[in-house]
């Protein structure tokens, strides 16, 4: 039957009266020899008489009070003696009594008096002793008392407590909260490690035998009556009495008890009449009663909490177990009467070793022989994990020393699982995983008993071939997915799967006993006729899929952790491969190959090159970074020379590789074959954005490539992106891309249909113009002529801009639109040698205009501007931009207002000067009804800056009206008269200026004097005699010739 808690020896025969024993030491004698009617907080319930007083000296001491830090622990007598003894960490199970020294026998110094309590503090590592009614302070391990001008004694303390919501943890000022209690008052300390504070003191009027705290509730209770205090504000509560028909009746009276439970709830002790039996009763900080009643055979001695476990030392050597969910008694131990029990204790906790335990919990690793190989120590250690346990209840008898400890979980569920009740032991698990909580001291080895059984019991359901159960629970127990891999000897065949997986014994004789997964499948077909190979077959594949969706889930849970240990992330990601190869799920395959996947190299590249399953080996290959035999792999695929149904890639998921790759002998060998497949997608793999790329690539070695790999598209577009998007400098390659242009215009345009498309679109511009004529004529008449503003030049209206819009419906109108554009913008070209080629195609007027204009051929050009092509806004902007064709986006800057743009140099000026008079001369040749007129006078109106009147006048016709030229006439003469003012204004303020400085040379001369020059004086600059009348004199006064003075101040 299970038992909550199991009793393990500490201490066995304490020689409590050897005086004699070695380490002894004695502290001074106490000043205080009076009867101590002291009790420990929670403590025995024997008559108070037999807590005080002196001993006879004939009476065998005994033990009163016992308390440990850490492996210390520390003994009080009956006759005012301390014995410290050491318990050696225990690492085996050769016997049940840990080896123990007793380190030092200290007397009090208090005479006889009992040792009422000793109370550990382990944060300050501090311990307190309650004896002849003072309280002394001790520090740890030593047990070495503290100075009296540190932590001097307290005087008259009949009980004591800290407050238990600490939980052993120090206060936010680095204290511990002391609550003491006198004969008629009750204080409250802070107390530090070297320190402690004033106390804050409460009246009590009938004191108290026992106090408990939790935070600002005290519990108190004198020889009658349980009492609550708020100590915030100073009001107590009585709640219930010790004996339930008053003190009165009871034939002895009891030591109460009371105990803290958690937040503002305690424990309260009441003894029926006779005292025979009694009661424990759950209140809340207010006197409120919550949960239900403990009931108890006799009146408890004391008690102890282990959350959901209330302890209680009774009469007769019976402790007994009561759980506080539920309030039932769930264990009863019954001591030799021998061993006299005299107190319980709940301290800070001691590191016990328990050998039932070590049985089951012993981790192994690796094989059983595999063991045997691993050194002492290591085994030791990894086997001492688990069975040594913290247990916080200590028992003392008259001579010795137990601790109560938890009986394992997993001791009860694993004989539940050795007698097949699966189902028991989870049930058993359930309820325990409820007190796993932040409030239990084990919940640490209760989650790897958990864990052992779950595995467990998965293993038991997996022998019953209950696929889904057993999986379900291999992930609740944490287990190695390297285990379960091995039961499936074809997913992953390596001898050393299993030699770093550590297992519980009870796990791994489990394993061994099950074998693997065919074993079970063919246990089952011979232990029954009706079995058959084929539902083997198919109980095999369901346990495939049950373990294939464990393996997934394990591995995404590791990664969103993103703490998956290397061996279990290799074993698992390899195992999936060998799954979802078997399976046929291409799609998962490629997934976890394209992830960051941990698989084992050699098994991995064997599993997919024995399937066929060539796609995968080459992304598992591009995984690795062997973009090598990625490449060689995707080229097989796609010229089929290897099959593999799963390959849906194209040509562009190769190219986009090979455009990530430095290696340039891979990138070629296998970008130049791309390129043969489709040039639109592999040209793109020598054409790089990026400029570190792009610089890995000589353009005239895959120009010299292209030309006989690709067509002449192809070659245009690499040739375009050398020159635009590279920016190359070469003369070559700027003239090779205008020669193809021209040839492909050549080439589309002697087709005639393109040729008459063409045309249609030219015709179309040209009709634009003529009704811009017809605007600029009607916008002459109906306006006002001294008004009137000069009409905007616009580059949307340009024979250029015209093409560029039409370069999407008409391919002509493209080749062009590029063609004038690098025209106009390259300066790497040759323009003589460029023009012979463009004056073979006669359509190429406009591009021969920009050339001749390169040429400085300016007469020719605006020609062709004006009558051949009709480009009238276009050739006034080019002569607004002194003779040069530019961009849509450098001639909006160009055609900015005046008070935007940089001030004109002379030479610019004359030269616009200059095209501008060969525009007029070129529009007034024009035909009357080719908008002589009305082009003429519109650049006399907008251009009058640029265009002198004495020459304009000898140009026009003589048969204009000067009605006709008032409004040029009016802007020109008001320009000269304007210059002219300006003029006569500079020539005064120069005038006046100068006869400024004249007068302040005359004053400067009258106060200096005359400067005499002899033959002595000489140049201090060149050394030489100065002799001339030409002289100068520097700020210091020095005479210096002219020249050498200048070549001073140049210098």
């Amino acid at each position: 039957m299970f038992t909550t808690y199991t009793v393990q020896p500490l201490l066995r025969g304490v020689h409590l009266d050897d005086i004699s024993a070695t380490g002894t030491s004695s502290l001074s004698r106490s000043f205080l020899d009076r009867p101590s009617h002291g009790g420990q907080a929670g403590g025995g319930s024997s008559p108070v008489s037999k807590s005080s007083g002196i001993f006879n000296r004939n009476t065998r001491p005994l033990i009163e009070s016992i308390d440990n830090f850490e492996n210390h622990l520390y003994l009080g007598t009956s006759d005012g003696i301390l014995l410290h003894y050491t318990i050696d960490e225990q690492i085996s199970s050769e016997s049940d009594l840990p080896r123990s020294r007793l380190v030092q026998r200290k007397t009090l110094g208090f005479g006889k008096k009992v040792v009422e309590r000793i109370m550990v503090i382990s944060c300050l590592r501090m311990a307190i002793v309650l004896c002849d009614s003072a309280m002394t302070f001790y520090s740890l391990p030593g047990f070495s008392p503290f100075a009296h001008q540190v932590l001097p004694p307290i005087k008259g303390v009949t009980a004591f407590c800290d407050d238990s919501s600490q939980r052993g943890q120090l206060a936010e000022d680095g204290s511990v909260r002391l609550c003491i209690t006198k004969r008629r008052t009750i204080q409250f300390y802070s107390l530090w490690s070297d320190a402690i504070s004033e106390p804050r003191e409460l009246n009590l009027p009938n004191g108290a035998l026992v106090v408990t705290r939790w935070r600002n509730i005290v519990c108190v209770a004198d020889s009658n009556d349980f009492n609550l205090i708020d100590i915030r504000v100073g009001r107590m509560i009585p709640v219930l009495p010790v004996v339930q028909n008053g003190p009165g009746s009871s034939a002895q009276v009891l030591k109460p008890v009371c105990l803290p439970i958690a937040e503002n709830e305690f424990l309260l002790a009441s003894a029926t009449s006779s005292g025979q039996t009694a009661i424990g009763i759950f209140c809340s900080g207010s006197g409120d009663p919550v949960r239900g009643t403990l009931q108890w055979s006799s009146y408890p001695r004391a008690l102890a909490v282990e959350f959901p476990y209330v302890t209680a030392l009774l009469r007769g050597n019976i402790i007994e177990i009561h759980n506080i969910l539920d309030q039932k008694l769930v264990q009863s131990i019954r001591l030799d009467p021998s061993i006299e029990l005299r107190t319980l204790m709940q301290g800070p906790g001691i590191t016990v070793w328990m050998s039932t335990l070590a049985k089951v919990l012993t981790l192994l690793t690796g094989s059983q022989d595999t063991q045997q190989g691993v050194g002492i120590d290591q085994k030791q250690q990894d086997t001492n994990r688990l069975p040594n346990v913290l247990a916080r209840i200590l028992i003392a008898g008259k001579d010795s020393v137990s601790a109560l400890v938890t009986t394992p979980l997993v001791l009860h569920a694993d004989m539940l699982l050795q007698q097949g009740r699966v189902e028991e032991a989870l049930l058993l698990s359930e309820k325990t995983i409820a007190t796993i909580s932040s409030e239990n001291l084990h919940r640490e080895r209760l989650q790897m008993e958990l864990d052992y059984i779950h595995q467990k019991s998965g293993l038991i359901y997996l022998g019953e071939t209950l696929f889904d159960d057993a999986f379900g629970l291999f992930q609740r127990g944490r287990m190695d997915p390297r285990v379960l891999i091995s039961i499936f000897p074809d997913v992953l065949q390596r001898v050393d799967l299993m030699s770093q997986v550590s297992l519980f014994r009870g796990i791994r004789d489990q394993i061994e006993r099950l074998r693997t997964l065919p074993d079970i499948i063919n246990n089952l077909a011979k232990a029954g006729s009706e079995q058959s190979e084929e539902f083997g077959k198919v109980l095999l594949g369901n346990a495939k899929e049950v373990f294939l969706q464990y393996l997934t889930r394990y591995r995404k849970e590791g990664i969103a952790r993103k703490n998956r240990p290397l061996p279990q992330a290799e074993a698992t990601d390899t195992a999936l491969l060998g799954l979802w190869v078997d399976s046929g799920d291409d799609a998962s395959l490629i997934q976890l190959l394209n992830s960051n996947n941990l698989c084992i190299p050699d098994l991995c590249e064997q599993k997919l090159k024995d399937n066929g399953k060539h796609y995968a080996l080459s992304i598992w290959y591009k995984s690795r970074k062997d973009y090598k035999m990625t490449l060689s792999l995707w080229k097989s695929l796609f010229l089929g020379e290897v099959k593999d149904n799963s390959f849906d890639m194209g040509l562009q998921d190769m190219a986009t590789l090979l455009q990530s790759l430095q290696d340039i002998s891979l990138v070629e060998e296998y970008g130049w074959w791309v390129v043969e497949q489709d040039e639109s997608i592999g040209l793109k793999i020598f054409m790089p954005g990026e400029t570190k790329r792009a610089a890995l690539f000589d353009p005239d070695q895959v120009l010299a490539k292209c030309k006989s790999k690709i067509s002449n598209e192809g070659l245009l577009t690499y040739m375009e992106y050398v020159v635009i998007q590279r920016k190359s400098e070469s003369s070559e390659h700027h003239e090779m891309l205008i020669q193809m242009y021209v040839d492909n215009i050549k080439r589309l345009t002697e087709d005639m249909n393109t040729l008459s498309r063409h045309n249609e679109v030219v015709l179309e511009f040209t009709n634009l113009q003529k009704r811009y004529l017809l605007g600029l004529d009607g916008s002459r008449k109906s306006s006002d002529t001294t008004t009137k503003a000069a009409p905007v030049l616009s580059y949307s209206s340009t024979f250029a801009a015209f093409l560029h819009s039409h370069a999407k419906s008409d391919l002509v109108c493209s080749y062009r639109s590029k063609l004038s554009l690098l025209l106009q913008l390259s300066v790497h070209y040759t323009a003589s040698t460029v023009l012979p080629q463009v004056e073979a195609v006669s359509h190429l007027k406009f591009e021969k205009a920009i050339l001749l204009a390169r040429l400085a051929c300016y007469e020719e050009c605006i020609k062709i501007m004006v009558k051949d092509i009709s480009d009238y806004q276009g050739t006034e902007i080019f002569c607004l931009n002194a003779g040069v064709f530019r961009s849509p986006r450098r001639t909006s800057r160009g055609l900015a207002s005046e008070g935007s743009q940089p001030k004109e140099s002379t030479a610019e000026i004359e030269k616009k000067k200059q095209l501008f008079m060969i525009l007029l001369q070129e529009y007034l040749h024009l035909a009357q009804d080719q908008g002589m007129v009305a082009l003429a006078l519109s650049l006399l109106d907008s251009q009058s800056s640029y265009l002198d009147i004495a020459e304009v006048i000898h140009m026009l016709p003589p048969v204009w009206s000067v009605e006709l030229l008032q409004r040029y006439l009016v802007r020109s003469l008001r320009r000269s008269y304007h210059e002219f003012k300006e003029i006569q204004v500079v020539k005064g303020l120069s005038l006046g200026e100068n006869l400024r400085i004249s007068e302040e040379l005359y004053q400067l001369y009258e106060a200096q004097g005359p400067v005499i020059i002899t033959a002595d004086d000489i140049c201090h600059v060149c050394g030489t005699a100065v002799a001339d009348t030409v002289f100068m004199r520097t700020v210091d006064m020095k005479v210096v010739h002219l020249h050498c003075g200048s070549l001073q101040s140049s210098s």
